[in-house]
């Protein structure tokens, strides 16, 4: 159902397939009344929606709208075609009071009227509730969801995550929605938290849901429509996003931007990201009758909202979250607090980051100090003769090597240079790479570098005539090969630098296949994506190598697809 395709940290790019089509995630589902329609679906679709999420219980009340989704399905109720999630009437308890419906209604109905993704009846908690009625009201979402999780047939089923703000109780909820076989999980009870700009409290919730989360799953994040909210939620791991703020703030004169809310009223020019009504100007704008101008505003809202999403996916493919992050909280105080939580989880967070992003990480202010990429190498080097902006003295034998290079900051570098390639430089390599020690051992003997008569850059090393790793250019980094691979076996111990298989499945991996995770019983846990590693059985028989594609916390956590991506094998034939 989900296929993930790019990581960044926590975030991800990934399809979700359902009935009626792919939602290309991250992404944003517009919020539908049936009975109040701003935008028609045509408009949505223009917007870049892929699928729009809409309540079963607005529907299932209403007597019209009842027979017609009952007769046509929801999908001709709407008249949209794509993939549709609803919501239970979750938050209308919330608004109302307890509304007229037991769960096991909502989910037949849901069932019956054709939905994509349906989400169970929970509980809505307030995140003021003390500690004892949150866990009473978390234990009745429970039961709702194994009942649903039971009869859920061939619906897609939202399983919410509860808790208020008791982030033990959010991971508690985490761990037993992982248990079913949910398609998807939304963190609810977090609209509160939004309305009052308690951006803090937000981030704790989801970083306590993440906790116990399957991640091989999507997650939702409900109600979160504000685009300055979702490079952050992102970055924490949030895939789905909903809300009907695009329409909500339209018909109280409110444009959304990426950087903040403006009234109308405030102000004198249109920014420009404004392109709802091309050649519109404030004036024009306020002249307008109210239902056009909110009509216009609602698709301007909802246009940003999606420039947003898609910036955020570029983000993601540059390996430069981090960066849109930090300038999107800078944009309030509420926000800058949420530094504080990334801060205090910085250990957990830096689990989930790959060994090396394919671009220079950036310094875009005090905030950047506390990302993994820095905290982890800024007092690796106390000496050396070139002086880096961000991590001090340091060799300049690693002035080509991720994250040194300087990329666009070379005028900043005091010494930096190309260097002409000696063994001096790969040992310093190997021994940042590998670990002290290890450049000595890739160099112990005849070592011949094979240099790029063209380029002049290093492309192998040999050792007694044996091609042990090879230059990766674009990160400065070794890649293995197969003398590589057995030196780093031979000269490590249990579980360094492993990735351990079931021996059932090893000789496929001797073969050259890629390591899969249900088949992982072990692993290093200083891993990190992209790192260079050994596949071995639990007798540590070394039966491959390659480069790990998952984090070693999502394989705790119960990830599913590849795990290594497997360079070469080593049959039996190989090793004699």
């Amino acid at each position: 159902m989900f296929e993930i395709n790019k990581r960044d940290g926590l975030a991800r790019l990934g399809k979700i397939k359902t009935k009626h089509g792919i939602l290309d995630t991250p992404t944003l589902l517009p919020v539908v009344n049936p009975k109040i329609m701003t935008l028609s679906m045509e408009e949505l679709a223009e917007c870049g929606a892929q699928g729009i999420i809409t309540n079963s219980y607005i529907i299932y009340k209403n007597p019209d709208l009842k027979k017609a989704a009952e007769e046509k399905g929801v999908h001709g109720l709407v008249n949209w075609q794509g993939p549709i999630m609803t919501d239970s009437g979750t938050f209308q308890s919330h608004v109302y009071g307890e509304i007229e419906m037991k769960p096991e209604e909502i989910l037949e109905f849901q069932k019956k009227i054709g939905v994509d993704i349906g989400t169970v009846l929970d509980v809505f908690c307030e995140p003021e509730t003390r500690f004892k009625q949150a866990k009473d009201e978390l234990a009745e979402t429970q039961k709702r969801i194994e009942l649903a999780d039971s009869n859920k047939e061939n619906m897609f089923l939202a399983a919410p995550i509860q808790g208020g703000r008791h982030l033990e109780l959010r991971t508690k909820a985490a761990k037993m929605a992982s248990t079913t076989k949910a398609e998807l999980f939304p963190i609810g009870g977090v609209v509160p938290m939004m309305e009052k700009n308690n951006f803090k409290i937000l981030a704790e919730v989801i970083i306590a849901a993440k906790k116990g989360l399957d991640s091989s799953r999507p997650v939702h994040l409900f109600g979160c429509g504000h685009p300055i909210l979702f490079a952050l939620a992102t970055f924490l791991g949030c895939d789905i996003f909903d809300s009907a703020s695009y329409a909500k703030f339209a018909s109280r004169d409110s444009l959304m931007f990426n950087w903040g809310t403006r009234n109308l009223d405030e102000l004198e020019e249109l920014p420009g990201e404004f392109s709802a009504a091309p050649g519109m100007t404030v004036k024009k704008l306020k002249g307008l009758g109210k239902k056009e101008r909110q009509k216009i505003i609602a698709k301007h809202n909802l246009m940003v909202s999606f420039a947003e999403i898609r910036r955020v996916k570029q983000a993601i493919h540059d390996g430069l979250l981090w960066e849109l992050v930090e300038t999107r909280l800078r944009g309030s105080p509420a926000l800058m607090k949420v530094f504080d939580v990334i801060k205090n989880e910085i250990e957990w967070i830096s689990q989930f980051e790959p060994a090396y992003r394919y671009k220079t990480p950036l310094k875009t202010g005090i905030e950047s100090d506390i990302r993994p990429i820095f905290t982890r190498l800024s007092n690796s080097f106390k000496d050396g003769n070139m002086k880096h902006p961000y991590f001090g003295n340091m060799p300049t034998h690693l002035s080509e090597t991720y994250p040194f290079h300087p990329g666009l900051l070379q005028e900043d570098l005091e010494g930096w240079k190309m260097e002409e390639w000696g063994i001096e430089r790969v040992k310093t390599i190997l021994d940042y790479q590998f670990g002290k020690g290890f450049g000595d051992l890739f160099t112990e003997g005849n070592t011949e570098l094979v240099i790029s008569r063209k380029t002049k850059r290093l492309r192998n090393l040999l050792l007694d005539g044996e091609h042990m790793v090879s230059l990766s250019h674009r990160r400065g980094l070794f890649i293995l090969q197969k003398g590589g691979a057995e030196l780093l076996h031979k000269h490590s111990k249990m579980a360094k630098f492993r990735i351990v298989v079931n021996p059932e499945t090893a000789e496929f991996n001797k073969n050259g296949k890629s390591v899969f995770c249900k088949f992982v019983e072990d692993i290093d846990s200083e891993l990190r994506i992209m790192d260079e590693c050994i596949v071995v059985t639990p007798d540590d028989e070394l039966v491959a190598f390659g480069n790990l594609v998952v984090s070693p916390k999502e394989l705790e956590l119960g990830q599913q697809g590849m795990a290594v991506r497997v360079r070469a094998g080593l049959s039996n034939k190989d090793k004699s």
